[in-house]
């Protein structure tokens, strides 16, 4: 399970154009536009819908030529600009975050959390300081201690990403809420639902002084398998440690009706406002309604803690 989800996930990435197709600039034929299974002994993907210049939060794949995931490894990364040379411009080390995949089956009688096996990525914090064609070195040391031939490849750097990123306002939706809809499950796919994280709109939340995070999750319907779990360790958890201080949404990225009726995707209107191309996001939002801290796909508690306690002062 976890190697097709990595495959979904990378396909991922021929849509947003991120495995560059660009021309080779002078001396920049070592980093190739698209990794090789076999020419080399690990594949790096870029999970991330986007990249953009300033801060990102680099998603990263890492699977060995036996198609499984590389896990539990030591990751260091080098970045050079491709615009016209080679020049190493950063390096940063990736910490691998792992994830129990599972969904809600709501065809069961009783809706259930159905486990669907593991997965993880590696996740390293880097600021790009113009658009273009990147090169990548990933140096990779696994857990038993053996170095991995070290993989370079390219990508592209966008002006700006869909999503909000670092620092800009955030879109003051207005989803629907408790207070529009029949009952919660018109509006939330969790098992059981969360309705504490359903009785306020995002324009509402951003009008109050506290930090918000938002959550775009279907727990239900989520390809990658990702979202449910993204609740339950990331969002209910600091839910408990924080309701008090900052405001916590859950928002489902598309219309459950059209998805019960037909899975069809059929974003709602927050999720086109945001500029989600995928689930799950969970973005923290300052008191000055801009954002603080931006996380797609697998997702540590302690990356959006700490951002949190920073936006709390």
């Amino acid at each position: 399970m976890a190697g097709r989800t990595l495959r979904f996930l990378v396909s991922l990435l021929a849509v947003a154009g991120l495995i560059a197709a660009g021309a080779c600039g002078s001396g920049a034929e070592e980093f190739p536009r698209v990794v090789t299974l076999g020419k080399g002994e690990v594949f790096p993907a870029i999970v991330n819908d986007s990249v953009a210049v300033g801060e990102n939060r680099m998603v990263l794949s890492l699977t060995g030529v036996d198609d499984e995931l590389v896990r539990d490894a030591d990751v260091s990364l080098r970045f050079f600009d491709l615009n016209g040379g080679t020049e190493e411009k950063f390096s940063a080390d990736a910490r691998f975050v792992p994830i129990e995949l599972s969904y809600i089956d709501e065809q069961a009688p009783e809706p259930e959390p159905t486990q669907a096996g593991t997965s993880g990525v590696y996740v390293a914090n880097v600021t790009f300081d113009r658009a273009g064609e990147w090169g990548l070195k990933a140096a990779v040391t696994t857990a038993d201690g053996r170095q991995l031939e070290e993989a370079p490849f390219r990508f592209n750097v966008l002006e700006d990403s869909s999503e909000p990123g670092i620092g800009d306002e955030a879109p003051g939706s207005v989803q629907p809420t408790l207070a529009t809809v029949g009952s919660v499950e018109e509006i939330d796919s969790s098992y059981p639902a969360r309705p504490h994280m359903h009785d306020i709109t995002i324009a509402e939340a951003l009008e109050r002084d506290k930090p918000v995070v938002v959550a775009f999750a279907t727990p239900a319907y989520c390809r990658t398998r990702m979202c449910a779990p993204v609740m339950d360790t990331i969002m209910d958890p600091l839910y408990e440690r924080y309701h008090d201080r900052a405001t916590f949404i859950h928002v489902e990225p598309y219309v459950l009706r059209d998805l019960r009726a037909g899975f069809v995707q059929n974003p709602v209107p927050a999720t086109r406002e945001w500029g989600i191309q995928s689930e799950p996001w969970v973005f923290v939002v300052g008191r000055d309604g801009r954002i603080a801290g931006k996380y797609q796909g697998p997702i540590a508690l302690d990356e959006v803690e700490s951002v949190l306690q920073g936006a709390l002062g």
